[in-house]
């Protein structure tokens, strides 16, 4: 069985970023923040995070969170391979 953690997770390495509005429709999750500080836990991910805005079904500003996952450092860097 798969555990949310891991789904987010998966979708975040495909498309790098998640809202709560996605992870709901498409994960059935109901609080992303959760799962996300699970995933910095579990997976050591760090995430930048991005202030959304738009508007409700009754026409009213509203804002959200878009959690966008880090790249990994390697430690690698190609302009210092060996020669």
């Amino acid at each position: 069985m798969v555990s949310q953690a891991e789904r987010v997770y998966n979708h975040l390495q495909v498309f790098g970023s998640i809202t709560n509005a996605q992870a709901h429709e498409m994960y059935g999750i109901r609080h992303l923040p959760s799962v996300i500080r699970d995933i910095k836990e579990h997976y050591s991910a760090e995430f930048d995070k991005e202030r959304m805005t738009g508007c409700n079904r009754f026409g009213e500003k509203v804002w959200w969170e878009k959690y966008i996952l880090k790249p990994k450092e390697t430690g690698y860097k190609f302009w210092e391979q060996d020669k």
